[in-house]
């Protein structure tokens, strides 16, 4: 019996259009596959009994096939600045985290808009040398329920409506392809208006084919390059998939996405001391985001000790905040449109690029 259910696979997994060729495979009306999709983003019902939409005899029918739950438990903690660390566990016992970012005001506690920031994978196989999660290496890629899961948990658990969506989580969401594009089709259906596809962001170290297959998709979201380097010299000590797809084959791709879509592009940018923060980086920066439109996202490099790196990894530096607003400015100078970013929940070490602790230690 625990094997048959370890079998059935979720329901959240299907977009509109793979129910609707289930409920006809079970011998029911189309037209059903939508109340069943309302009940599961609108009502987010959490089993079967509770699709009150549909008759008996098919939610029995469902209920012999498919499971609605992927992820089994989590925990949070909460950082001084509002935002949320949760851990999940999945069926399978294996862990993901994500974060709730919410951007507030001097003027009031009502945040201006709030992100979430979601895992594809357990793990990750790129191996950024300033990103925790790739040291704990690549285990699986992502179900689109668990995907999907880890919003609809947090905006019950939060009470909340999440208004931006960014897979900058754990893992290379490019990596996971079929299983992000049926969560972000599930996001963007017009029957449950989840959220708007202009502000979900999928963020890619540069998976090149990937990009070019984004930039077809009937939704196009936006862009994010986590670039970190303007020669391929210092990026392949940091990004190693860039000795395979390189910042010309990425910038070349980036060309063929906006083209396509007509959607801005973000540079994602770490300066590291003495590495990649010099006033030709921020010439060569500014001439790289005035290829398409683009703006630049420098984010201060946070601290991955407790993953106790070793070789290139440990040698690297962050820029100190004063000197990054003095490299933002050359950049500006050049031409670039840029924002540095502020830092999220670096006391619960939920912060860019340290998703690994909780995991490790099952916190």
């Amino acid at each position: 019996m625990l094997e048959q259910i370890q079998n059935k696979k979720d329901l959240k997994n299907f977009t509109l259009s793979e129910l609707q060729d289930i409920v006809v495979r079970l011998g029911e009306p189309k037209f059903r596959a939508v109340q069943i999709f309302k009940d599961l983003y609108e009502k987010r019902v959490g089993n079967f009994e509770d699709f009150k939409t549909i008759p008996k005899s098919l939610r029995t029918k469902l209920e012999e096939e498919f499971t609605l739950n992927s992820i089994k438990s989590f925990k949070k903690q909460t950082s001084v600045d509002g935002s949320v660390k949760y851990l999940f566990s999945l069926n399978d016992n294996k862990n993901i985290e994500a974060v709730f970012m919410p951007w507030l005001t001097e003027e009031s506690d009502i945040p201006i808009r709030t992100t979430l920031c979601i895992s594809s994978q357990v793990g990750c196989a790129v191996d950024c040398k300033f990103c925790a999660t790739g040291k704990l290496g690549f285990t699986r890629n992502l179900q689109t329920s668990e995907i999907i899961e880890q919003i609809t948990l947090i905006e019950k658990d939060l009470d909340t409506k999440l208004t931006n969506i960014v897979f900058m989580g754990m893992g290379e969401p490019l990596l996971n392809y079929k299983n992000v594009i049926g969560a972000i089709e599930i996001m963007t259906d017009d029957n449950i208006n989840m959220i708007n596809r202009k502000r979900i962001t999928v963020s890619t170290s540069g998976v090149v084919p990937k990009i070019l297959q984004l930039a077809d998709e009937k939704n196009p979201v936006k862009l994010a390059i986590s670039l970190h380097a303007t020669t391929n010299g210092v990026r392949d000590l940091i990004v190693p998939l860039n000795k395979k797809l390189n910042i010309q084959k990425i910038m070349d791709a980036v060309e063929v996405y906006y083209r396509k879509t007509k959607m801005p592009v973000t540079y994602e940018y770490i300066p590291f001391d003495g590495l990649n923060d010099t006033d030709r980086d921020a010439k060569r920066l500014a001439k790289i985001a005035q290829r398409v439109p683009s703006r630049i996202n420098i984010i201060p490099f946070n601290d991955i000790s407790f993953t106790n790196p070793t070789g290139y990894a440990a040698e690297l530096k962050p820029t100190p905040r004063v000197k990054i607003e003095e490299f933002a400015e050359r950049i500006r100078f050049y031409g670039g449109v840029v924002i540095v970013r502020d830092t999220f929940g670096d006391d619960i070490d939920a912060a860019c690029g340290q998703l690994a602790l909780s995991v490790k230690e099952g916190v």
